[in-house]
């Protein structure tokens, strides 16, 4: 994995839940999701980071790795990550085979970004057959993709209390001791040393990343009251490794932080306001439990409440961290959190029930931003 420069002005990316809208057919999102890709390619943004959902009728992203695998195809320069691919729902080497098979395809342009969720209802989780993922074996799991997708033997299971530093755990229990038998290899994966990201929206999955040394991406685009304390987590562990703990595949010896918001831009503060309705609406549904393709926008604000009647102030506190209005506005706030939070990268989420809309709204992001 490789030690990228700390950059004094953070890069935008895209993330994208691969939304459908209503009245439009899921070839259709998949076809948009393709050309939103191509727009940030050209716009000048860092990375596609694409997320991992089953059983929605919302979001499309059940495939993230043939969703890369289109994305990468269909750009040319353009990152993409996985937003992150769920490890309760793969085994540790498929997954490696799979990043590693892209990875050997497109060189330096993949990143993989693991989380825990199952992304999905309790019933839909079962039936992808993997259990759930406490932190431990979070952990565990991530140390054995980094040693499939680098250069040493494949592992031996680490227990996970070990590798979050238990009392009197030594340092050195993060190594993957090498086995007597044959080694488990992922091919193609080996040595391609992808970046690995740890995807979290607490202080539990920023406790792994810093404590394995990992860049941390924080999903403060729908739990945003957690991420102060997250990010907080994260350096003051990362800081608290000790000289000797092992380095990972070139984990970074300083702290890499990602941030996902929402935003829509557009040429007047009114139109992207109205737009951003869609996003609303799209936010109450979930917390109300009731999913559905993406909203025109309407001309009524307070729409959305409708689908979460009793539970609106939880509409409001995820949607808080939320950036609307026009580009140069958008921009100039953007960078006042980047500052507050140090970001490296922040993570763009847009929705509009008209795919050329949103396009527009990253197009004009970027334009501010690179100015």
């Amino acid at each position: 994995m490789s030690q990228p420069e700390r950059r004094t002005v953070p890069v935008l990316s895209v993330m994208d839940m691969v939304p459908v809208s209503a009245g439009r057919s899921r070839t259709d999102a998949l076809t948009d999701m393709i050309a939103l890709a191509r727009a940030a390619d050209a716009a000048g943004y860092e990375r596609y980071w694409l997320a991992e959902h089953h059983g929605s009728t919302t979001y499309l992203s059940s495939a993230t790795i043939v969703l890369m695998g289109q994305v990468l195809a269909a750009t040319e320069r353009l990152g993409v990550a996985s937003g992150g691919i769920m490890l309760p729902n793969h085994a540790p080497l498929v997954v490696a085979e799979q990043i590693g098979t892209l990875a050997t395809l497109y060189p330096g342009r993949v990143d993989l970004g693991l989380g825990r969720a199952p992304g999905t209802d309790r019933r839909t989780a079962a039936a992808l057959r993997r259990g759930a993922s406490d932190p431990g074996r979070f952990a565990e799991e991530i140390l054995e993709i980094l040693t499939y997708l680098g250069d040493a033997p494949g592992p031996e299971r680490v227990p996970g209390s070990l590798l979050l530093g238990a009392p009197g755990a030594p340092d050195h229990a993060l190594h993957a001791p090498e086995s007597g038998g044959p080694r488990v290899r992922a091919i193609p994966g080996e040595g391609t040393h992808p970046d690995v990201w740890v995807l979290g929206s607490s202080v539990n999955g920023a406790r792994v990343a810093g404590r394995l040394g990992l860049p941390f991406a924080v999903a403060s685009h729908f739990a945003p009251v957690q991420a102060d304390a997250a990010i907080a987590t994260y350096r003051s562990v990362l800081e608290s490794r000790t000289a000797d703990a092992p380095d990972l595949q070139g984990a970074p010896d300083v702290p890499r932080v990602a941030a996902a918001v929402n935003a829509m831009v557009a040429p007047s503060r009114e139109e992207a306001r109205l737009l951003f309705s869609t996003a609303m609406a799209a936010a109450a549904r979930i917390v109300g439990n009731r999913p559905g393709p993406l909203d025109p926008p309407s001309q009524d604000p307070q729409a959305w409440r409708t689908y979460a009647p009793g539970k609106e102030r939880a509409v409001e506190a995820a949607m808080s961290l939320s950036f609307v209005g026009t580009a140069d506005d958008v921009a100039a706030r953007l960078r006042e959190q980047a500052a507050r939070w140090d970001l490296d990268e922040i993570l763009v989420v847009t929705y509009a029930h008209d795919p050329a809309l949103r396009r527009r709204s990253y197009e004009l992001l970027a334009q501010a931003w690179n100015a």
